[in-house]
């Protein structure tokens, strides 16, 4: 297999590998990186795109000395934990990150990998997106979006029905790729919406709404809303079993039957 790889020399324990080289990335790419953070926004986005896109291939994969031991499959079929893929048709690139980084270290050197790599001649790409949850505790019936970006892009991204964040500080990884793309010639944006602390298929669907305006895509968000659904009424029904569970570890009367706290 003829394969090429990406060394930064900035991100030197980092790299980028492309295995389908008979796939040419046009110019002018849009770069969607989706990491693994709260509320998954990242991977649900990117999995929804991978998978309703008509012509979207993988390409490569990123490899780093930070990635943690977990390894990824889908029926029955081993994935790599940080795939490329590609779509000619709409020109994005999509890079989903389905394990958590717990080396803060690890950012930066992942950054300047990927912001390298888009630059490249081979590549040449336009801008980069990431996503991020804003927390929040309790019920969630609203799901707004929000963005933050280079000055440039404040005007175009008001007209897509979205409003900016006035203040705030961005974590983690899309942090590190923020920040990077800021030296270089990349224009680069993050987009928020509220997330529970497990995933939120719900935030999920209402950024790639805002995605489906921004380049023409036709995503159907309906089964990422059904599957929010779902996981709110697990959610309620696993509450409700501890909530009983609690109430009968109230200590019985002596020699009641305990196998009933057991079945």
């Amino acid at each position: 297999m003829v394969r090429k790889e990406y060394i930064c020399e900035k991100g030197k324990r980092s790299s980028i590998i492309i295995e389908d080289l008979t796939i040419g990335i046009q110019e002018h790419s849009t770069l969607i990186v989706g990491f693994a953070g709260i509320g998954l926004l990242g991977p649900i986005i990117c999995n929804a795109l991978i998978d309703q896109i008509p012509d979207v291939k993988e390409i490569g994969f990123i490899t780093s000395e930070y990635i943690p031991p977990i390894s990824v499959f889908y029926e029955g079929v081993l994935k790599h934990p940080f795939r490329i893929l590609y779509s000619f048709q709409y020109n994005i690139i999509i890079c989903i990150c389905e394990v958590p980084f717990q080396v803060s270290s690890a950012y930066s050197d992942l950054a300047k990998t990927i912001c390298n790599w888009a630059l490249s001649e081979d590549v040449k790409a336009k801008e980069i997106i990431v996503f991020q949850g804003i927390p929040h505790r309790g019920v969630l019936d609203d799901y707004p979006v929000y963005f933050a970006a280079e000055a440039k892009l404040i005007d175009k991204l008001k007209t897509y029905g979205i409003e900016k964040v006035n203040k705030g500080v961005i974590l983690g990884p899309e942090a590190t790729i923020l920040n990077e793309a800021l030296t270089n010639r990349l224009n680069a944006f993050a987009l928020f919406t509220p997330v529970l602390e497990i995933p939120t298929p719900e935030g999920g669907a209402a950024i790639l709404e805002v995605l489906n305006s921004m380049y023409g895509l036709n995503i159907d968000t309906k089964p990422l809303i059904e599957e929010g659904k779902e996981i709110k009424a697990k959610m309620l029904e696993l509450a409700q079993k501890t909530k009983e569970y609690q109430e009968k570890q109230q200590l019985p009367e002596s020699g009641k039957d305990y196998t009933q706290y057991f079945q």
